[in-house]
């Protein structure tokens, strides 16, 4: 098989992800019922939730799987979408966590990751044929 070049990985990538995120920001928020605060004197043992941290690692080994995901199923949206959420669901993250971290990179970090995203990309893209 012929490698695949830089340019078409980032635009499969960047095109995916651009996919992945306007069709994920047209869903309907789910509607949460009201709750009443509790008081904390009634659970006085009650820790916080602890903050889920996305590494670089993670961050990469997601977009890389995102995109393979989204080009195997490109005909059907909604199974590229259950399987991203079984992907996150993995890592124990969601897609608001996830795109939250990868706002919160520099241009420059962006850069440095999608290359090693596109390595990771020509690592694992058998499993997805």
């Amino acid at each position: 098989m012929k490698p695949v070049s830089f340019k078409t990985w980032a635009a499969l990538i960047l095109s995916t992800l651009l996919t992945f995120a306007c069709s994920r920001s047209s869903e309907p928020e789910a509607e949460v019922p009201f709750q009443e605060e509790k008081v904390e004197e009634e659970m006085p043992e009650s820790k916080p939730a602890t903050p889920v941290k996305i590494t670089e690692e993670v961050y990469i080994e997601i977009t890389a799987r995102s995109a393979l995901i989204f080009d195997k199923y490109k005909d059907d949206l909604d199974e590229a979408h259950r399987q991203v959420d079984i992907l996150y669901q993995k890592f124990g993250i969601t897609f608001i966590e996830y795109n939250q971290y990868r706002k919160s990179l520099s241009p420059g970090k962006k850069r440095q990751l999608e290359k090693q995203v596109q390595e990771y990309i020509q690592k694992v893209y058998k499993e997805y044929e």
